[in-house]
């Protein structure tokens, strides 16, 4: 039996690789309908190679205009449908020693991070464009919780994934809109991959000997559970930040 019903209309950004992708191919093989957004339209025209009929896609770079996206919502809900689901994946990771720490650089980073998903939510929160029930899955990261070097403008925009479900959970949980968050551990995908590129720490290995099984996670540990966190099976799970990181932080 399928989690999702061909009337599901689930919003995926950064669905053009890493948790997005995998999320947003999740949610097609369990028969949800998918909007991807990305940047890259090239890998979101490779999904729907696979998916014609349950995939669309909107190119978009989400590091500037948050306001914008509001209204994009309206758009996309008068071309597609109202909505059941949204998926917050993009995010970059810019890694800044204190020394080179930069304004610009790090209003970007807080653009795609944190604003854009602000500005998505005020767009699908309006009951024109959402269905019945709206469930929203932020991704965080455990960085929100634990330091690393170079990482300040990454987990503060974390930490503000993690109080915005608390805060909106407060403010629009009422609109029968559900929110909750995942925290996953490093996860070997090219975002984290580049932190080595840049400051020569590969948490990739780190996580591999921090964690009971050895090794470090993967998208598809991420995406299973965001998309158990958008289906009706989680229904009375709301405000929460779920921590899905194979123990990694465990004793931290």
């Amino acid at each position: 039996m399928s989690d999702f019903s061909s009337n599901s209309l689930i919003l995926v950004d950064g669905a053009s690789s890493g948790i997005g992708r995998m999320t947003a191919l999740r949610l097609l093989e369990s028969g949800a309908r998918v909007l991807g957004v990305a940047r890259r339209e090239d890998r979101l025209k490779e999904i729907q190679e696979r998916y014609l009929d349950t995939f669309f896609f909107e190119g978009r770079d989400l590091s500037a205009d948050p306001d914008g996206l509001s209204g994009f919502i309206d758009e996309a809900a008068k071309k597609y449908g109202k909505f059941s689901g949204y998926v917050h994946c993009a995010g970059v990771l810019n890694p800044q020693p204190l020394g080179i720490w930069n304004y610009q650089d790090a209003l970007k980073d807080f653009n795609i991070n944190l604003f854009s998903a602000i500005g998505f939510i005020k767009g699908l929160a309006k009951k024109k464009n959402k269905q019945d029930i709206l469930s929203i899955v932020l991704v965080s990261s455990i960085a929100a919780t634990i330091g690393n070097p170079g990482s300040v403008s990454y987990a503060i925009t974390k930490a503000g994934l993690d109080n915005l479900v608390v805060s909106l959970t407060q403010e629009i949980g009422k609109q029968n809109i559900r929110i909750n968050a995942v925290r996953p551990g490093w996860t070997d995908t090219a975002l984290v991959k580049g932190y080595k590129d840049v400051l020569g720490i590969d948490f990739l290995e780190r996580a591999q000997t921090k964690t009971p099984f050895g090794k470090a996670g993967k998208p598809e540990y991420i995406a299973d559970v965001i998309s158990f966190l958008l289906s009706e099976k989680s229904y009375w799970v709301q405000g929460q930040t779920l921590t899905v990181d194979g123990a990694e932080t465990c004793g931290a």
